[in-house]
């Protein structure tokens, strides 16, 4: 078939047996969707030729019309084939404005409905909608923009988990590509907002290397210890090291300037140190313990 061609997906029978789509329609969700009132199933021959209909749509280039039709399919029944294509239609912006977060939606509606090949496509619009801005956006702004897109695709799921889940696997592919800078980004998302362990392990690596960001220890210092605190003991031989470098290559008097100036950030806030008043009381405590020792 034609849509085979167009969008790597063959048109498939469904029964009327299946449970109607979660709704996306919450108060954080600004995705197109179904509407909340129930619906009579129409008879399978019925949608059998509006699906065929909408083929001949798409066949012919007219996407308006086809999307329209997949639309009305997906309203009166909850159609693998109908919600699929809608994604298609949504990811490519071909009958309708483009947009990743609802091609997401339909995806994953298309998923719940027995679709396996719509899980990865779905995956895939949830990356291509990370990305679209990723360069201007904070870590703020892309933690809240997969938080959000979660109660599109689960309103009564965990969304901090979801967002925590998918950022960091984001993050990871970047790291695997060597696109340090936009792990980084990513994975400060993570670690400050979704307070992840593994994530501010991998974001104290970078600053301890200086890669996709400025070098610079004593963030490094910070993102491990708040690693070890989610316990990641992996962090903790990192985090101890660096401290006793800076305790061991210093007078006391630099030692204590050293941890003074990481406790200010603390207090205050930086571009790589957020606002942590506990870590900053933490820091002096630390300062005052090892120089009593000395």
């Amino acid at each position: 078939m034609f849509f085979d061609k167009l969008f790597g997906k063959s048109k498939t029978q469904d029964g009327n047996g299946q449970s109607k789509p979660q709704n996306a329609g919450t108060q954080k969700s600004t995705v197109d969707t179904q509407p909340k009132d129930e619906k009579s199933l129409g008879s399978q021959d019925v949608i059998d030729i509006m699906l065929m209909n909408a083929d001949i749509y798409v066949e012919q280039g007219d996407y308006e019309h086809a999307f329209k039709a997949y639309k009305q399919i997906a309203e009166l029944q909850p159609n693998a084939t109908a919600q699929y294509n809608l994604g298609s239609l949504y990811a490519q912006g071909k009958g309708t404005n483009q947009s990743f977060r609802s091609g997401a939606y339909w995806f994953h509606q298309a998923e719940l409905n027995g679709d396996e090949k719509a899980g990865s496509m779905c995956l895939k619009c949830i990356m291509d909608y990370m990305h679209e801005n990723i360069d201007t956006d904070t870590p703020k702004r892309l933690f809240d923009k997969m938080y959000n897109l979660a109660f599109d695709l689960d309103p009564k799921g965990d969304g901090k988990a979801f967002a925590v889940e998918k950022i960091y696997g984001l993050a990871g592919l970047h790291l695997n590509k060597k696109e340090y800078a936009y792990a980084a980004k990513l994975f400060r998302a993570a670690a400050e907002f979704g307070n992840h362990g593994d994530s501010q392990n991998y974001l104290a690596v970078l600053y301890n290397a200086g890669l996709g960001v400025e070098k610079n220890d004593l963030a490094s210092l910070y993102w491990f210890d708040r690693a070890v605190d989610n316990h990641v003991e992996a962090a903790r031989q990192d985090r101890d090291g660096l401290l006793n470098a800076y305790h061991v290559n210093s007078t006391p008097e630099e030692f204590f300037t050293i941890m003074e100036d990481l406790a200010v950030d603390c207090v205050n806030g930086s571009e790589e140190i957020p606002q942590d008043g506990e870590k900053a009381n933490y820091w002096r405590k630390q300062c005052e313990e090892i120089l009593k020792k000395d």
